[in-house]
């Protein structure tokens, strides 16, 4: 992966990770998933940050379960671009202006023009539009389930049949 494209990944999991959390990954996780993309070792970006192995270990086992528990899936240093694929393919590659953002053929993970703002609505639109079944499950009807997510009818009822 070039420069660009590790940027740009850090960046679509510091967004996910804010959307879920309101909080931006700090200096150390930047560093600890800059190292694991470069298929560092933990004790090597440890020396690099002047941090303990140990306590790198533990930064990254607690970014790792934050990440497993907002893709819903496990995700580990050996799994963490494949797992932000997945997302951003399964939650962007319906929406025309996100386009191109995910130009997954060419190895590109949600990479492309749109500003932290256009991304930060996008993931909380992928987030909303999860979480509609279990509405549904609760009673809601799926007019009321759109009213309250504030998406489009159309949107609501595509998710209920991919979920079917």
């Amino acid at each position: 992966m070039n420069r660009s494209d590790v940027e740009s990944l850090i960046i679509t999991i510091d967004e996910l990770i804010f959307s879920h959390t309101g909080e931006h990954l700090d200096d150390l996780q930047h560093e600890i998933l800059e190292g694991v993309i470069d298929h560092q070792k933990y004790a090597d970006i440890a020396q690099k940050n002047n941090r303990s192995q140990k306590y790198v270990k533990e930064t990254a086992g607690k970014l790792w379960k934050s990440l497993s528990e907002i893709l819903d899936e496990d995700v580990n240093k050996s799994n963490l671009k494949s797992s932000i694929k997945r997302y951003c393919y399964y939650n962007f590659s319906h929406y025309r202006n996100v386009k191109d953002v995910i130009q997954i053929n060419n190895g590109n993970i949600c990479k492309g023009s749109l500003d932290n703002e256009s991304i930060q609505s996008n993931f909380e639109e992928a987030t909303k539009v999860k979480i509609v079944t279990k509405l549904i499950k609760e009673g809601l009807t799926i007019e009321q389930v759109a009213r309250v997510l504030q998406l489009p009818l159309e949107l609501i009822k595509e998710q209920i049949e991919k979920d079917e």
